[in-house]
């Protein structure tokens, strides 16, 4: 069982590298004709998923330093993907919400990594593309019941620097 399960591991992991990677994100950047940088567009696509937000509301949903994320919402707005205007009930708080650019621009980067899955899927019979669908949507439940458990302590005399 573990071999499986660690088989397993190693293709997600894969994945996230994939996901991760820079040439495939220029790759996806420039089929979409969108350029932002992927902290920028991690920015846009929250402020898409909750619509009008904080910055300190993104910068705790993104798990991101409110600076930094001041920074790319300044970004943001100057290139009219998002704008920013004071809270109707309270005057001192900004909120950010995706403007129609921003929509669209967030749509095409995600029209384009779907449509590269659909691509890869295209040939899987149904009943495969169902059963991945219902494995992985029970594997993310599964994943998230439970926090990350420690290791056991390091053995310090199998530590390299002994």
């Amino acid at each position: 069982m573990e071999g499986s399960t660690d088989e397993v591991t190693a293709a997600i992991q894969t994945l996230f590298r994939l996901g991760g990677s820079r040439r495939i994100y220029q790759q996806q950047s420039a089929a979409a004709g969108v350029y932002l940088s992927p902290q920028a567009l991690r920015v846009l696509e929250r402020t898409v998923e909750v619509g009008a937000t904080t910055p300190g509301q993104l910068a705790h949903r993104l798990d991101l330093d409110p600076a930094v994320v001041t920074r790319l919402l300044r970004q943001l707005e100057e290139s009219g993907l998002v704008t920013r205007s004071r809270s109707a009930r309270d005057g001192r708080v900004s909120t950010v919400e995706p403007t129609a650019a921003g929509l669209e621009a967030f749509g095409r980067i995600r029209e384009v990594i779907w449509e590269q899955v659909r691509r890869a899927l295209a040939d899987w019979p149904a009943a495969d593309l169902a059963a991945l669908a219902g494995l992985l949507g029970r594997l993310v439940t599964d994943v998230q019941k439970e926090p990350y458990r420690p290791l056991a302590p390091a053995d310090p005399l199998s530590s390299p620097r002994g």
